[in-house]
């Protein structure tokens, strides 16, 4: 399962970022962006397990890693209330930039996968693996979307259908995809 970061500040003015501790800091969430990554954490703490179509509970959880470049820790603060609710740590050591090497991890591990990457990069990621219709992979995640999952489900050949699932976890979200 693929989404990008939850709620992020305004590029001028309000809402501001805060980090976890409630301080001002314009490369995290922003308040909305917490309560998502919240919503989120009960969200795959009561999903299934395997077998489940599109969104289960996860054995692993993935997080983009900020670099000198792009200093965000917003895919990480996304992450983190889920990876914590499910006593799991957020595998960060994966820059938006290393998508071959995050794709080459997520599919030597059989573990089913929360992955939260950069969003102008995750249909890059995406085509990185076996997929049973390449084109099915849109090509940009959707700028004022932070509410979809996009799945990953192996056919039983190998290859990975794909499937875009609304979160609708928060007033405003969308019901459909």
């Amino acid at each position: 399962m693929f989404i990008r970061h939850a709620e992020k500040p305004a590029d001028h003015g309000t809402p501001r970022g805060v980090d976890r501790h409630g301080q001002e800091d314009a490369h995290s969430l922003s308040v909305q962006g917490w309560t998502r990554a919240g919503a989120l954490a009960a969200l795959f703490d009561h999903a299934q397990a395997r077998g489940s179509a599109g969104v289960v509970r996860p054995g692993r959880v993935m997080a983009t890693q900020p670099t000198p470049g792009y200093r965000s820790t917003r895919e990480r603060d996304t992450a983190a209330p889920t990876a914590a609710r499910l006593g799991l740590e957020v595998d960060d050591r994966f820059s938006h930039q290393q998508g071959d090497e995050a794709a080459a991890a997520l599919l030597a591990d059989d573990a089913d996968a929360l992955v939260v990457w950069h969003h102008g990069s995750l249909p890059g990621l995406l085509a990185r693996f076996p997929l049973a219709d390449p084109s099915a992979i849109p090509a940009s995640w959707p700028d004022d979307r932070f509410d979809l999952i996009w799945s990953l489900t192996d056919d039983g050949s190998g290859r990975y259908a794909f499937t875009v699932i609304p979160q609708d976890l928060m007033a405003g979200d969308s019901p459909t995809a």
